[in-house]
């Protein structure tokens, strides 16, 4: 096998390796959009597995950008979203050799390798072969502060979380982040057998980047600037911002839209008439909670727009005629539409941020990972949403009755409670908007550009 070269002179050859999921690549894919247009000497290697290439392949890039495939660690993609532990530990035991064949066959040598947190092997393979690394936290900067802390949880006894007994306990102790309760510290700290692993997350790296907006956790970001040994960089989501700016503006019927069902459905519903519901494109829940989901939603019958990769069939036969269930959309122009009212969200980090940036009230059902923290933010910190569950437990199912009432509530537009969450999902939108017109973004990719050159 040959060596895979690039044909541009280029003074500077970056990997990029983003964890094989949609939440981890956009933010590694915006990251290197934002760096590769600063200068024509970076060349940008990103590395996807052929699933990942097959979805995303065609999309428009710089021209310093290029995509190598590497082998799915797994055989299909419905065994990684049905199976989200036994994908971890494909990701954590099998995409390592594959990536270093790559390695051997690139050319020009590399400078630096990004890597996105959650690939822990990436710090080893780069030692070896001595190459800078810079480690990209997809998730909330508030979360990772958590993790690099695990040492004041551990001497308050907060660690490992122990929910029963001190579920209610107030943390209040890590700089920069606002207090919280035992219970909306990140789920898998609770188990001790996962929590040494996840630890493990927190970067050997030169650099640290987050993929946050600065206003949305200011005290910590800047807490870690100073108390951290990294080189701490806050590359915000500028392409998701320009795009939703450039949604916003334009027409809903340009000629690559106006085939989508979806897109025509909700220009057919009042303003403000529509929930948006999406648990993610990784996770799932139970399939009767899937159920509960869908006879509550019918039940409260408000109009919807649910998102669902699994049961498409069976759950439009329950949900009635005022949904509409589709297996994929493009959620930003889904979040910008005018008849979309609110957002019933899993919390991810990436949909909560395009969510502040649309400027829509959120409904949180958390299930793993960072999404409770997330969900306590939404709801306590910056006061834009409500809870279904303040977390999803297959123990303890939200019921269909449950759900219809809170999402009747939650959808009526005029009441005094939905207009005090309108107007703070607003304020917050407007506070992300000066942050991007101020351009500290610019600063940020500016630092890291010339960092790495």
């Amino acid at each position: 096998m040959g060596t895979i070269e690039n044909q541009r002179n280029s003074s500077c050859h970056v990997l990029a390796l983003p964890y094989p999921g949609r939440g981890h690549i956009n933010p590694m894919l915006d990251l290197c959009s934002a760096v590769a247009q600063k200068s024509t000497d970076i060349l940008i290697t990103v590395v996807l597995t052929e699933e990942w290439i097959s979805f995303i392949g065609s999309v428009r890039k710089p021209p310093n950008i290029t995509f190598a495939a590497i082998p799915n660690v797994l055989p299909s993609e419905l065994v990684r979203g049905a199976d989200p532990r036994g994908f971890w530990t494909a990701v954590s035991t099998k995409m390592e050799e594959p990536v270093e064949r790559l390695l051997d066959q690139l050319r020009p040598p590399l400078a630096i390798v990004i890597a996105d947190a959650f690939l822990i092997w990436a710090a080893d393979m780069a030692a070896r072969r001595n190459i800078p690394l810079a480690s990209l936290w997809p998730m909330s900067a508030s979360v990772f502060t958590v993790f690099y802390h695990f040492d004041l949880l551990v001497q308050n006894g907060h660690f490992p979380i122990n929910i029963s007994v001190k579920g209610d306990e107030i943390v209040d102790y890590i700089p920069g982040l606002p207090p919280l309760l035992v219970r909306d510290l990140p789920k898998v700290m609770r188990k001790q057998e996962d929590a040494p692993r996840f630890l493990r997350l927190v970067p050997r790296a030169k650099f640290l980047i987050f993929s946050s907006i600065h206003q949305l956790e200011p005290q910590v970001i800047d807490a870690l600037k100073k108390e951290s040994p990294y080189s701490i960089y806050n590359i915000d989501p500028a392409p998701s911002y320009h795009r939703l700016n450039h949604i916003c503006s334009s027409s809903r019927t340009t000629p690559h839209q106006e085939n989508i069902d979806y897109l025509q459905w909700l220009d057919c519903q009042p303003p403000g008439s529509v929930l948006y519901v999406s648990f993610g494109s990784f996770l799932s829940v139970s399939a009767a909670q899937m159920h509960e989901i869908a006879a509550g939603l019918c039940e409260s019958r408000c109009r919807f727009l649910w998102v669902t990769r699994f049961e498409k069939t069976r759950l439009e036969k329950i949900c009635g005629e005022k949904g509409l269930v589709v297996e994929w959309c493009d959620q930003l122009c889904v979040l910008c539409h005018p008849s979309v009212g609110g957002f019933w969200t899993h919390c991810g980090w990436n949909s909560t941020k395009e969510a502040v940036l649309a400027g829509k009230p959120l409904l949180t059902f958390p299930i793993v990972m960072d999404q409770a923290p997330n969900a306590k933010i939404i709801v306590e910190d910056w006061k834009v949403g409500w809870r279904v569950k303040r977390e999803y437990d297959e123990d303890d199912l939200a019921s269909s009755s449950e759900i219809a009432q809170i999402v009747r509530r939650f959808m009526d537009l005029e009441s005094p409670e939905r207009k005090e969450l309108t107007r703070n999902a607003r304020q917050l939108q407007e506070v992300c908007e000066r942050e991007f017109a101020s351009g500290s973004f610019e600063k940020e990719v500016d630092g890291f550009a010339t960092s790495i050159l």
